[in-house]
């Protein structure tokens, strides 16, 4: 029985106006110009799979984790930057509210799982209904690794109480969609951000859905409310 729905944030709840291709290109020129050769990263890499290769090279080349943290220190600033200057346009996505207000009122508990840094976070909180409506803000400040890592949903499930398959992540991304995975909970893909429905299903989504409303009706189908 389903008894719990996580989020993911930007592109899912909120529009999708992150400008993500700047932050991986600044993710990996930062590495770069710290000592990390050019043709460690694919154009593929993402900032997590970036910040990944940057560690396990630097740390295997010798420098101490000290300096590590430093370095991750410095680019995480470089993201508030970025995420700062975004949360200066945040709309909420159509019938977030009343989506989220629906599967509470049907006794499930909610949480968001997202990238973002807790300060950009805390600013879509005061500017739009979001603030009380989530039962857990998890961000990648109170996350052990970010996505794709499945730390973040795992300490989620364990804060809520309940089990994996007790629950189910929403994102409109391929990296949503691989944590989910190594972490043993379902993935809705919905296309209300950065993938459509095709690479959604390719990278594991059960369900792509087009909006929030789809969810909801669909979270009523799995508690049997609707038949």
């Amino acid at each position: 029985m389903l008894k719990a729905v996580v989020f993911d944030l930007d592109g899912t709840l909120t529009i999708l106006n992150l400008p993500l291709e700047a932050m991986r290109r600044d993710t990996k020129a930062y590495f770069i110009s710290r000592g990390a050769p050019r043709e460690l990263f694919e154009p593929a890499d993402g900032i997590s799979s970036s910040t990944t290769k940057a560690r396990e090279y630097f740390l295997s080349g010798g420098i101490s984790p000290d300096k590590w943290n430093k370095y991750e220190s410095e680019m995480d600033a470089i993201l508030d930057k970025h995420e700062a200057s975004a949360t200066k346009q945040v709309i909420l996505i159509e019938d977030t509210v009343e989506v989220i207000n629906g599967i509470k009122d049907l006794g499930l508990k909610t949480a968001i799982l997202t990238n973002n840094g807790r300060g950009s976070v805390n600013t879509i909180l005061e500017q739009t209904k979001l603030g009380g409506l989530f039962d857990i803000i998890q961000t990648r400040h109170e996350s052990p690794r970010a996505k794709p890592f499945p730390d973040g949903l795992l300490k989620i499930v364990a804060r809520l109480d309940v089990e994996r398959n007790e629950s189910v992540y929403v994102g409109d991304a391929g990296i949503d969609a691989v944590a989910a995975k190594r972490a043993g909970v379902e993935f809705w893909g919905v296309t209300t951000g950065e993938t459509n429905h095709e690479s959604l299903r390719r990278a594991g989504a059960s369900l792509t859905l087009d909006s929030l409303s789809r969810v909801l009706a669909e979270v009523r189908i799995r508690i049997g409310v609707d038949k």
